[in-house]
């Protein structure tokens, strides 16, 4: 029995995609002020282009939101059992807005990266 593939149909823009690839730019002043070896700046750089350009819904910018969490350290691991409990309880993931905008302080505050404006824009 062979099962043929899955196809999922994605809505990007080639230019999306490409940005997605290429990841956000962080500006080497950021990078100096944190711990380089700390950090994977191109994954970081990744995520938040996923999270600008990947036209998601709610539940996948939790999910972004919460991996740049993790590879910054900025949540404990009760944290994340308390993420986790309520996965298990609602059958969906989500952060709270407290843990989404601690998160989107953390970009703004350390990498100067402000996710209310496309990357093009920001001023």
């Amino acid at each position: 029995m062979h099962q043929p593939p899955k196809i999922v149909r994605l809505n990007l823009l080639d230019t999306d995609y490409a940005k997605i690839v290429a990841g956000e730019p962080i500006p080497d002043a950021k990078k100096q002020r944190l711990a380089q070896e700390s950090y994977d700046f191109d994954k970081l750089g990744q995520h938040i282009a996923r999270y600008r350009h990947g036209h998601l819904d709610q539940q996948s910018q939790d999910d972004v939101l919460c991996t740049i969490a993790t590879t910054a350290g900025l949540f404990t691991l009760a944290d994340l059992e308390d993420i986790n409990d309520r996965l298990r309880h609602t059958g969906r993931f989500y952060l709270t807005p407290g843990e989404r905008q601690q998160v989107i302080n953390w970009l703004f505050d350390e990498l100067g990266i402000d996710l209310s404006w496309p990357s093009e824009e920001q001023p």
